[in-house]
């Protein structure tokens, strides 16, 4: 859920959503990973703390939209009167997103995008959203100030983002989980370690008052499962690991997901500021 580049990604999903397929397989698979983060406890904590605010008759942005399902809580917050757009680099996931809207008589609007170059007037909404998309950029800081743009003077942001860094999984080997998630961290996102600078970013692109919340996500077994033996074959395709190693790390995650014994976490934190 990108707006990284502009070639096309695997059967439209946009570039750096293509990235983040290194970690779970093909693209239906990917969906149903999207699907299963939304609705972990912790996510949708940070994403109702990200709502403050909205309400009747606000227009709102959310870039990074993928197919919609935040874009839908958001319209049903501003009505009546209010608007919603969804912004996502992919015309796959905007295509999705407006067909699930048709479907559920949901009145929001979605377009095809780029958050380095939001196509919206000066000044535009009163609330602005981007969900794991600034982690993705080669430069997060324009996308920020983009935002800042289209977002009214006293208006709101909210930023979610996780550290990549943070990932844990509770499998044996120490040196060598340590260079499977090191890897992941480098390579499966332009900016691993972004949420470390984000709030110094926000005021150098014009918001205040800029507040932090955070939450260790848990992943579920099936999630867990998926993602890290991705980052364990990706390891290896690398070179970063050899072939025992990697068939060490899948072993041992098959025998934990088997056993119902498998952990896994990463950390995620929401930013939110003011339009000075």
């Amino acid at each position: 859920m990108s707006d990284s580049a502009s070639r096309p990604g695997v059967d439209g999903v946009s570039p750096a959503a293509d990235t983040e397929l290194q970690h779970f397989g093909d693209v239906h698979e990917y969906v149903a990973a999207l699907e299963a983060l939304d609705g972990l406890r912790e996510i949708q904590q940070l994403k109702t703390l990200a709502r403050t605010g909205i309400g009747p008759g606000q227009s709102v942005l959310d870039v990074g939209c993928g197919f919609g399902l935040e874009t839908h809580r958001l319209a049903a917050l501003v009505a009546p009167g209010g608007r919603v757009v969804g912004l996502d680099h992919s015309p796959a996931f905007i295509a999705e997103a407006r067909r699930r809207a048709d479907a559920a008589g949901i009145d929001a609007s979605f377009e095809a995008g780029d958050a380095q170059a939001l196509p919206f007037p000066d000044a535009a909404f009163d609330a602005s959203r981007a969900e794991r998309v600034l982690t993705y950029l080669a430069d997060p800081e324009k996308a920020l100030a983009e935002l800042r743009r289209v977002t009214r003077q006293g208006g709101t942001v909210a930023l979610l983002e996780p550290d990549f860094d943070s990932n844990a999984i509770n499998l044996s080997d120490r040196l060598l989980t340590r260079r499977v998630l090191a890897h992941a961290c480098d390579s499966g996102v332009v900016n691993g370690w972004l949420v470390r600078d984000l709030a110094h970013m926000l005021r150098r692109a014009g918001f205040r008052d800029v507040h932090i919340d955070t939450r260790i996500v848990l992943f579920t077994p099936d999630l867990a499962y998926g993602y890290f033996g991705q980052m364990g074959r990706a390891a290896r395709e690398a070179g970063v690991i050899t072939a025992a190693e990697a068939a060490k790390w899948q072993g041992e995650l098959d025998a934990h997901y088997r056993a119902e014994h498998l952990f896994a976490t990463i950390g995620y934190y929401l930013f939110r500021a003011t339009a000075a």
